[in-house]
């Protein structure tokens, strides 16, 4: 059954060929020599982005320059040495010819960008999808090198062989999809086609970064919850056992919260104003209901203000 299955694809493959009469990109120069050619192909379900940078060795100066895209090329643009360059585009059958006002070359070498967005080479059979394409590069390229992205949730069929043509020199992930990649040197036409399908579990939506940030956000929201619950029923204890303190209790209690829930004995002495007897009776009350603790801290005391787990009524 797998194999039936796979013969369709090889036929569809072969059928859908027949019509593919243009390039997606073609350079109409077909003596320019191109030091080096890059396209990167980012596949959508339903549209492809196509990127080019390629290095452009002139000789002289030629002031227009002919692109041939795809026929339903969309969002062109182009750039000289960084910077863009003023085009028309014109319609015609199975393609877009796009004129470029190339005047500002420099004899020698020039980079070049190109880019825009078609579906003209992405193809619907049975569940999976096809990218098949050829690139007329238009003279030679020393160094090509060519990469297409799969679309989120899509991966390549188990016999990756049977599906990918020509054989990829890497298949590598981003972390969220799948890319393909060539490498050849002295190039003058490239033709490709992957057959891809939808894959099942986490690649299918959530990547694994994703789901690691999920995960900590959860974290998160857990370690919050806790943190307020666990807040809360202190500042519900403090305000119980605080409603409960003589006038006395509350100004050391105040005096302790001032201080970062620490004083001397002594200290706390200056800043009431009571007597020694007064305040050692009323650090005495607290303490016994364990809302301070006191401490030896040489020839006097440490007071420490504590929360009580327990309230103990005087």
């Amino acid at each position: 059954m797998k194999m039936i299955k796979n013969v369709n694809i090889l036929f569809w493959s072969v059928f859908i060929s027949m019509f593919i009469f243009y390039p997606s990109f073609s350079f109409a120069h077909e003596s320019d020599v191109f030091e080096s050619y890059s396209i990167f192909v980012d596949v959508g379900p339903n549209l492809i982005k196509y990127s080019y940078d390629f290095v452009l060795v002139l000789e002289g100066g030629k002031h227009v320059y002919d692109f041939v895209f795809a026929p339903d090329s969309k969002d062109v643009r182009v750039l000289l040495n960084n910077v863009p360059v003023d085009c028309s585009s014109s319609f015609e059958v199975g393609k877009t010819i796009v004129l470029c006002d190339m005047s500002n070359a420099l004899s020698g070498k020039n980079y070049v960008s190109a880019e825009y967005i078609s579906s003209y080479s992405l193809f619907d059979f049975e569940n999976m999808k096809m990218f098949k394409d050829s690139f007329d590069i238009g003279g030679n390229a020393i160094y090509f090198k060519l990469s297409v992205k799969l679309p989120l949730g899509y991966i390549l069929p188990a016999r990756s062989d049977y599906f990918v043509t020509p054989t990829p020199d890497i298949i590598y992930s981003d972390g969220r999809r799948h890319i393909i990649s060539w490498d050849y040197n002295n190039v003058s036409s490239f033709d490709v086609s992957v057959i891809f399908e939808p894959s099942s579990g986490i690649d299918s939506g959530v990547s694994y970064v994703s789901l690691l940030f999920y995960l900590l956000f959860g974290f998160l929201v857990v370690r919050y919850f806790i943190y307020y619950r666990v807040n809360r029923k202190k500042t519900e204890i403090k305000e119980i056992v605080y409603s409960h303190l003589l006038e006395s209790e509350s100004a050391v209690v105040d005096a302790l919260q001032a201080n970062m829930g620490v004083l001397k004995q002594k200290e706390l002495q200056d800043i009431t104003s009571f007597s020694k007897a007064k305040l050692s009776r009323v650090i005495t009350n607290l303490e016994s209901r364990g809302i301070v603790k006191k401490k030896p801290f040489g020839n006097s005391n440490k007071i420490f203000l504590i929360v009580a787990d327990k309230v103990k009524k005087q």
